[in-house]
């Protein structure tokens, strides 16, 4: 069986700033609302918010509703929206979720039971097909807040935007760069691959010998969808995490270790455009937990997220993906495809870097548009004819 690979390389890290409060989001709104009404500037509002961690997930419907009652500073915005992307891997508020009654355990089983069809036949025949992958990178690397001031470390913020054109092959075959290689050495920051990948497959194989139970109902823009958590055990495992960890805190990079088996989906995190000879290697295959979102009548997966048990995942503080998909149109057809995703990762503190501006937090965004086909065209010449 395939096996998905969570890829990350890391350099010594800083110590974080401090540990976040935690907040539901009613608090949140609260806590924004009382700064506002006191006019604090962009720059404290944004601080203010980076230093609260969510309890529940903010949704996209809130997320606009607060924009559009605080009239936030681009900063704090953009702060906000950060903190809404890290708590898209928890539940909305109870308040959030409709009233409608569990299903029964048949009817349960009846939707697992079309999902595993779905996975089973309806991925594989998705045409050949090309689109456009952006993705927005952030970390938490030192910045400078004003313009000449001393750099300081607040937060997530946007370092890198890149887009290009990506094929269904491409995200399910390719493996992550090797080592030394040309396309390794221009990747910086976390990067990702293999969304089109057989990652569900692996989730429907894995919980097999896992859990998987009912959750709740979320309202979606399609409809109602079923959520469903589970959970995969590391001995039945096969998503597996490859860390870099330096042991040399005076170079300012690693190098990623090329990686043999081909697998269903990667992750990479690299600080700097340099080797390292410094460099100790962890694999290990944790056990992981996330939710499925299911359309209740056909199957069709509609988002899932993918997180590694904390206990299994050192060096690393967290590892997680989130991927949503939705009806895209190629040609003439309408298919389910990857329309958005998000990973994160964060690495352990290391006390012998504390004085080092590296990055402990990474977020990216990705969207995946322009969906098209992928065609040639053949023209074949007769009698000598030579084209124009």
């Amino acid at each position: 069986m395939r096996r998905l690979i969570l890829l990350l390389a890391l350099a010594a890290m800083a110590l974080p700033a401090g540990a976040a409060k935690r907040v539901t989001v009613a608090q949140l709104e609260q806590a924004l609302i009382t700064a506002g009404a006191a006019h604090k500037p962009d720059l404290e509002m944004m601080r203010l918010i980076g230093e609260m961690e969510l309890s529940e997930r903010l949704t996209e419907d809130t997320l606009g509703r607060l924009n559009a009652k605080l009239g936030l500073g681009s900063e704090a915005a953009l702060a906000l929206r950060l903190l809404a992307h890290q708590s898209e891997f928890l539940d909305p508020p109870p308040s959030e979720l409709p009233a409608t009654a569990a299903p029964g355990d048949a009817d349960q089983q009846r939707m697992l039971d079309a999902a595993r069809i779905y996975v089973a036949k309806s991925l594989p025949r998705l045409p050949n097909f090309l689109a456009n992958r952006t993705t927005y990178r952030y970390d938490d690397s030192s910045r400078e807040l004003k313009k000449d001031a001393w750099p300081v470390r607040a937060g997530l913020h946007l370092v890198d935007k890149s887009s290009r054109e990506t094929s269904l092959r491409d995200e399910r075959e390719n493996q992550p760069p090797a080592q030394g290689s040309a396309v390794w050495q221009a990747q910086t920051g976390l990067t990702t691959q293999g969304e089109f990948g057989s990652t569900l497959s692996m989730i429907m194989t894995d919980t097999a010998q896992g859990k998987i139970s009912w959750s709740h109902w979320e309202e979606t823009v399609t409809g109602p969808a079923a959520v469903f958590q589970y959970s995969v055990p590391k001995s039945a495992s096969h998503f597996e995490l490859i860390g870099s960890h330096q042991v040399q805190p005076t170079l300012e990079g690693v190098a990623t270790p090329g990686v043999g088996s081909r697998g269903i989906a990667a992750m990479q995190v690299k600080t700097a455009n340099v080797g390292s000879t410094g460099a100790s290697i962890i694999r290990s295959k944790p056990g992981y937990h996330g939710s499925l979102w299911l359309d209740p009548a056909t199957g069709t997966i509609l988002r899932i997220t993918i997180e590694a048990d904390s206990k299994d995942s050192a060096p690393f503080r967290r590892a997680a993906i989130l991927v949503e998909y939705g009806p895209v149109q190629i040609g003439d057809g309408q298919f389910t495809c990857p329309v958005r995703s998000v990973a994160l990762s964060s690495a352990e503190p290391d006390a012998r870097a504390a004085t080092k501006d590296d990055p402990t937090q990474w977020l990216n965004e990705t969207l995946f548009t322009g969906y098209h086909r992928f065609v040639a065209t053949t023209r074949i010449l007769t009698d000598g004819s030579v084209p124009q």
